[in-house]
């Protein structure tokens, strides 16, 4: 009974120790006659580097910080503050020798995880509900800079290319911990492919005269999809293409374990032709530079126009994480992981070995690995032109160019159901007015065709 000089701290704190016997009295079996008490319960954290303090007291001493989703078992409940037990956890680092007893204020848990909807725009909740390479960059970039380390204050103060120092935040310190150590992602977290779409509504030709440029000719033939039914990829979980996620996703469909290893500070630098002002800082909070690291190896697949299938694996590779604005040339608009280099990868044996010119379709990543076997490809052409202005030495009066739309069907089993497309549109070249192409991939997952990344193409001066 409740007496009415004790304090709430005091309060608890015998409520406490009645619970803690009583999880002694359970572990050895309730005496004949004894009801039974309720075991524990378990909370989760909901907050983002939570304060576990030694009393119910917001100025108590501070025993250990957790982030979201730690679970922890409430004994005891009054005055808003909840005692608890916390065992450890394993984003952390090993399992407490002897479960810590602390107390935390009772709005910062819940009886359910966090998950990626909840914690919303929050990316430090972001990060511990699905720890992932891309989810430490976005939590980096959210911590508030010190007012003399923002670009305004930089670009007048400091030297390109010398390092920026960021003060130590600890949390963050324990992400970076994390991710070295590695995480397996769920490919639901990192893959998502809206809905089914029909890929000729993204067929776009110039339909007007731009920059004096004489409209394209129509299509000789409005393409023809082939016949879609559930074939090879049923599932999104079953396949990620290199044109359409980044290490995030491929690891994730892989079920291969990722690893963020910083190799650099931060430091101040300019876009090109610009300068000598520094316009960004590299990297993310005091992760300047960064390789990324997959074990098992990714297994890349690349699937040639005359069918062949090859496969290298890559174990580790350079994240670019420089922040500098794209400037020209081919590029994923989106997300997309740049073809591997020869010297990243070593090739897997079975496979065809692919020639540096071979004319590669498409690469992906699948569970396990895609059968050596070489798949069927079938490809259509659908003519298109427009008049090229005249331009002394090279025309010397308009010309027409004949180019077109490329439909690239590829069936992975040969069952006649096309499990891949790529549809190659092009478009007048800014200065050459010569044929660029934007190249864009569709997947059939179960019989519905869902967008799969594209790449466009860019004339440079």
């Amino acid at each position: 009974m409740w007496t009415h000089h004790r304090s709430g701290a005091s309060v608890l704190a015998l409520s406490v120790v009645a619970a803690l016997a009583s999880t002694s009295t359970l572990a050895q079996g309730p005496a004949a006659g004894t009801p039974q008490l309720a075991p524990a319960k378990v909370r989760y954290v909901q907050g983002s580097w939570v304060n576990l303090r030694e009393s119910a007291q917001a100025q108590a001493s501070v025993l250990a910080q957790v982030p979201a989703n730690t679970a922890l078992d409430q004994l005891a409940e009054r005055d808003g503050w909840c005692a608890v037990l916390y065992r450890g956890d394993a984003r952390l680092g090993p399992a407490l020798a002897a479960p810590l007893q602390a107390h935390v204020s009772c709005n910062l848990l819940s009886d359910q995880p966090l998950t990626l909807a909840q914690a919303g725009k929050d990316a430090a909740r972001a990060f511990w509900v699905a720890p992932s390479p891309n989810r430490l960059r976005t939590y980096g970039n959210a911590l508030p800079r010190p007012t003399s380390l923002q670009i305004s204050a930089l670009t007048k103060t400091h030297p390109p290319e010398a390092p920026v120092v960021y003060p130590v935040r600890p949390e963050f310190e324990a992400a970076k911990k994390l991710l070295r150590a590695g995480v397996l992602l769920r490919p639901d977290q990192e893959i998502n492919r809206g809905e089914p779409v029909d890929p000729l509504v993204d067929l776009k030709l110039a339909t007007r005269a731009v920059d004096h440029i004489p409209a394209v000719a129509p299509l000789a033939t409005r393409p023809v999809l082939p016949a879609i039914a559930p074939s090879y990829f049923r599932t999104h979980a079953s396949v990620a293409l290199l044109h359409e996620t980044d290490a995030d996703g491929l690891a994730a469909v892989a079920g291969t374990r990722i690893s963020v290893v910083p190799t650099g500070a931060p430091h101040g630098s300019f876009n090109r032709h610009m300068g000598p002002e520094i316009e960004f800082v590299t990297g993310f909070w005091d992760v300047g530079s960064a390789d990324l690291t997959f074990a098992p190896a990714l297994t890349l697949h690349a699937i040639t126009h005359q069918g062949l299938v090859g496969a290298r694996a890559l174990r580790q590779r350079y994240w670019d994480i420089s922040n500098a604005d794209h400037y020209c040339g081919g590029h994923y608009p989106g997300k997309g992981f740049d073809d591997p280099r020869e010297d990243d990868t070593v090739p897997v044996r079975g496979y065809a070995r692919l020639s540096d010119t071979a004319e590669v379709l498409a690469r992906l990543v699948v569970p396990g690995k895609l059968p050596p076997d070489a798949v069927k490809v079938k490809t259509r052409r659908y003519v298109t032109s427009w008049m090229q202005p005249a331009d002394p030495p090279i025309r010397d009066k308009p010309q027409r160019k004949h180019t077109a739309v490329m439909v690239h069907e590829i069936d992975v089993d040969r069952d006649g159901v096309a499990d891949i497309l790529r549809i190659d549109t092009p478009a007048p070249g800014g200065m050459s007015f010569e044929p660029v192409f934007d190249w864009r991939w569709y997947l059939n997952i179960n019989g519905q065709w869902f967008r799969a990344g594209y790449r466009v193409d860019q004339e440079c001066t």
